[in-house]
C-alpha cells in the first residue's frame, strides 16, 4: 500500500443483508458490492466482515422462522455460507474483482 492508500475493514451485520422477512436481499447485496468496488477502485484494500450465513440459509432448510437453537443455526449457517460466497463471488466479479474467504469463529 502506498502512503494515500488505506486498509478499510467493512463489518457488515445481518440485518444491513437481510429483507423485512429476513431472507438475503440482492438490492442490499449489491449495493454493498458496489460501494466495496468503489473503495477498491480509489486503491484501497479492502476487508469484508459479513454476517449473514444463518440468514442465507435457514428457509432452504425448510424453517419458517430464523432458528432459536445452536444446531438449527449451525445447520443454516454451512448452508447459507455457500450461498453468500457464491452470491459475493458473482457480484465482484462482474466488477472485475474476485472475493475470497477465510472463516473465522469465536
Amino acid at each position: 500500500m502506498t502512503s494515500n492508500q488505506q486498509r478499510v475493514v467493512v463489518k457488515v451485520g445481518s440485518s444491513s443483508l437481510t429483507s423485512l422477512h429476513g431472507e438475503i436481499s440482492s438490492k442490499k447485496l449489491e449495493k454493498l458490492v458496489e460501494q466495496i468496488v468503489r473503495l477498491k477502485d480509489e486503491g484501497h484494500e479492502v476487508l469484508l466482515v459479513s454476517s449473514g450465513a444463518v440468514a442465507a440459509g435457514y428457509r432452504k432448510l425448510g424453517f419458517i422462522n430464523r432458528p432459536d437453537t445452536l444446531p438449527e443455526k449451525q445447520a443454516s449457517a454451512s448452508v447459507g455460507q455457500g450461498l453468500l460466497i457464491e452470491a459475493y463471488s458473482k457480484l465482484f466479479l462482474s466488477h472485475g474483482y474476485i472475493a475470497s474467504q477465510i472463516l473465522i469463529t469465536k
